[in-house]
């Protein structure tokens, strides 16, 4: 996984990004939700595969106490120098091994935009149960499936039956029609890119 995304870094070649941009206002619209579950504690959050820390960011700056996680340190280095943000926001560690990467615990978000469909069966299954250790009981998991990844990242789709696979004792709900906006709820198309929202939670 690092490889691939790390040859992208540097020769600044990120079609992900961009695909994030134009998925924002549903994103925004998602976490105004968890934000109204939440209201009145302190709200922490992880974001997966980080990257250029575009959405560690924007969950600071909504007020969460957030930290970002990538196994890529370029992309890492650049997310703390653009976004004005002290490095101890994020941590250069493998989403595989997120219990001893020392991002910490008690999350009540996961976002994750990509990374759980770069990885093969037993990445995802692995940082599925670093996630489940690491979260509250009544945390929530946003991903989001689809979309540019890096050559050479091997073009695997994830659908719910990949993150219910993974995922095991949580509740998997695609995020469609009342759940976001309908001008920004991304349509699945095969083999493009485009993807699709998931929202789970445990019971």
């Amino acid at each position: 996984m690092g490889i691939g995304y790390a040859t992208a870094y540097r020769a600044g070649i990120t079609p992900w990004e961009k695909a994030g941009r134009e998925d924002q206002p549903t994103l925004l619209h998602l976490l105004e939700r968890e934000e109204q579950a939440r209201s009145g504690r302190v709200r922490r959050a992880i974001d997966l595969g980080c990257g250029r820390g575009d959405n560690t960011k924007l969950l600071l700056d909504r007020g969460w106490d957030a930290m970002g996680v990538d196994n890529v340190r370029q992309a890492v280095d650049i997310a703390v120098r653009r976004n004005g943000l002290d490095d101890a926001r994020f941590v250069i560690g493998d989403v595989r091994h997120l219990v001893h990467s020392g991002v910490g615990t008690n999350f009540d978000l996961f976002l994750d935009m990509g990374c759980f469909q770069s990885l093969d069966d037993v990445g995802r299954t692995l940082m599925a149960g670093g996630v489940t250790k690491l979260a509250e009981p009544d945390a929530t998991i946003l991903i989001r499936t689809g979309g540019a990844r890096a050559w050479p990242v091997r073009p695997k789709d994830a659908i719910r039956r990949d993150i219910e696979r993974a995922y095991r004792g949580w509740e998997v709900a695609p995020l469609t029609g009342v759940d976001a906006p309908a001008s920004t709820t991304p349509a699945r198309s095969s083999g493009g890119n485009r993807g699709e929202w998931f929202r789970l939670t445990r019971p």
